[in-house]
């Protein structure tokens, strides 16, 4: 009970754990009788003890155990049913149930301050020196572990000095790529296809002689093999309510700058007034290179010749 009691008044001060033994001449106890003490409390569970013996912090059932025991001090505690707890003119009375007093003052229970930072350094120093040394091992072992190909080797050469070993035969170098080395270029033509949107025909009198439309020109790239090719596409309708007569179909080739690289001429098919529509399509060589054209211009002539209504 002094030991759990000079416990409680160590956690006043602090709430680290403090060594029975420094607290043993405070309360009456030699270093021997501390520890079985603290034995005692620990297999009551009135303390919290941690990895290093005799170190202890009181728990809370302790403190209940104290201030029952202070509350009610001429009845035995539950914790220590064979002991009471008296206090008079601030002193400790600690009897058996067969009424044999020791006292204890109270001023005596609490260690002063100096005391309590000795155990904090002591506990902390004790960490640190267990910190240290397992710091130690793990750079041994880290440092043995570092060590072990070079001892194979060492053992192997060794071995190899005596009794022919078989020599590795050196793998081939796959050679890399040069860096400067171009992609294939494909031999494969190559086509782009450019669009035009519809528009009204006109007749000899500038009157709508009907509409083209779904315009389309494709020119492809033959890389050389042969002359670079093109398709012309479109669809027109007599809905100007006319057929006969001649329109042309012109279809310039521009460059990036706008020029013009050739004209392509076809003749618009007006021999019907071809509701909804009469497809037609051309083929044939290009004069200039393919990758030259960068857009297109369409256009149809006006109505020549004697045209009729439909």
């Amino acid at each position: 009970m002094r030991l759990l009691k000079a416990l409680y008044e160590h956690s006043k001060a602090t709430s680290d754990p403090a060594f029975v033994e420094h607290l043993a001449s405070g309360t009456g106890l030699t270093e021997l009788e501390a520890h079985h003490a603290w034995s005692y409390l620990k297999d009551k569970r009135l303390i919290q003890t941690f990895s290093i013996p005799h170190t202890a912090r009181i728990n809370a059932h302790g403190i209940d155990a104290i201030e029952e025991a202070e509350q009610h001090p001429d009845q035995p505690a539950r914790s220590f049913p064979a002991v009471t707890y008296n206090i008079v003119n601030n002193t400790t009375n600690i009897g058996t149930a067969v009424n044999s007093p020791v006292q204890q003052t109270a001023g005596s229970s609490q260690p002063d301050q100096s005391k309590s930072a000795s155990t904090k350094k002591t506990f902390i120093e004790r960490l640190t020196s267990r910190t240290t040394t397992l710091t130690a091992l793990l750079v041994t072992v880290t440092a043995l572990l570092a060590a072990v190909p070079p001892i194979r080797k060492a053992a192997n050469d060794a071995y190899c000095s005596v009794i022919s070993c078989p020599t590795a035969s050196p793998k081939p170098s796959i050679p890399s790529p040069s860096a400067s080395a171009a992609p294939p270029v494909s031999d494969a033509p190559a086509a782009r296809r450019f669009t035009f949107d519809s528009f009204d025909t006109l007749d000899g009198s500038r009157a709508k002689s009907g509409t083209i439309s779904q315009i389309s020109v494709s020119i492809v790239d033959n890389r050389g093999r042969k002359p670079d090719t093109y398709v012309a596409e479109w669809t027109w309708s007599g809905s100007g309510g006319t057929q006969n007569g001649s329109q042309t179909v012109v279809v310039d080739l521009k460059s990036a700058s706008g020029a013009t690289l050739e004209s392509l001429t076809f003749p618009l098919d007006r021999s019907h007034c071809y509701y909804p529509g009469n497809p037609q399509r051309f083929a044939g060589d290009l004069k200039n290179a393919a990758s030259l054209v960068a857009s297109i211009q369409v256009s149809v002539t006006a109505v020549e010749g004697r045209q009729g209504r439909c």
